[in-house]
């Protein structure tokens, strides 16, 4: 009878160890402070990159509005950008290389010999940022990381060798104009960005809302190439 009674106080302590080492590792710390600083690590990845690759996708965009298709190109903490552009007109792509530099952004467009300056406010009008800014800290990608509402760890996937983790929230859209002029202020867009979990860089985002009006778009963002020697120069 002793020898009973001990080993149900042993199965009984030994329960409570593992409810105890469940709970330590809950969801709730996961969900917020562990996201928090996934993105907060992933901002100064981009942040202290002396360039980054970046390629911006497009979907379901609004064919009665003037959009920005899709980009594609290295920026650098210069500031500055060297790509290729694409806005849609009303449904009709316009194609162009661009290079920013020096506060100024060059397009040379494919019925244009040669690169033509654009002011700021023509970009803005088609729904295009200067794309130096693009690893501004302050308005650029990095920035929509720290701006992220709500953030929670959905989970991890393997890309290759690579494991990502899976943040999800929402960016207001006061902190996406710097990328995407004509995003609503006061809306929220649902946001989800893909984080490698061993170099802490921000692999990839997909960020959805009311960009032109209220046709509901996406953006798909892919970074790579961090860190690579970059010189780019006025055209």
């Amino acid at each position: 009878m002793k020898r009973l009674l001990a080993l149900c106080a042993v199965l009984v302590i030994a329960l409570a160890g593992c409810s105890d080492k469940k709970d330590s590792g809950g969801g709730d710390g996961q969900s917020g402070d562990d996201a928090v600083a996934m993105l907060t690590a992933a901002k100064k990845s981009i942040d202290d990159a002396a360039s980054v690759h970046i390629v911006l996708t497009g979907r379901d965009l609004p064919d009665n509005a003037q959009t920005l298709a899709s980009g594609d190109g290295v920026a650098t903490h210069a500031p500055a950008f060297k790509g290729k552009l694409t806005v849609r007109s009303n449904g009709a792509p316009i194609d162009a290389q661009v290079v920013s530099v020096g506060s100024k952004v060059y397009a040379k467009l494919s019925f244009t010999p040669s690169y033509i300056e654009l002011p700021p406010s023509q970009l803005a009008g088609l729904g295009a940022p200067d794309p130096a800014v693009l690893l501004d800290p302050a308005k650029g990608l990095s920035s929509l990381l720290t701006a992220v509402k709500d953030p929670k760890v959905k989970g991890e996937s393997r890309d290759g060798a690579k494991v990502l983790t899976e943040v999800t929230g929402s960016t207001p859209g006061q902190s996406l104009q710097g990328i995407f002029p004509k995003a609503p202020a006061d809306k929220d867009f649902p946001s989800s960005f893909k984080i490698d979990k061993d170099s802490k860089q921000l692999v990839s985002a997909t960020i959805t809302g009311p960009f032109y009006g209220d046709a509901t778009s996406s953006y798909d963002v892919t970074l790579d190439k961090y860190g690579e020697k970059i010189e780019i120069t006025k055209p």
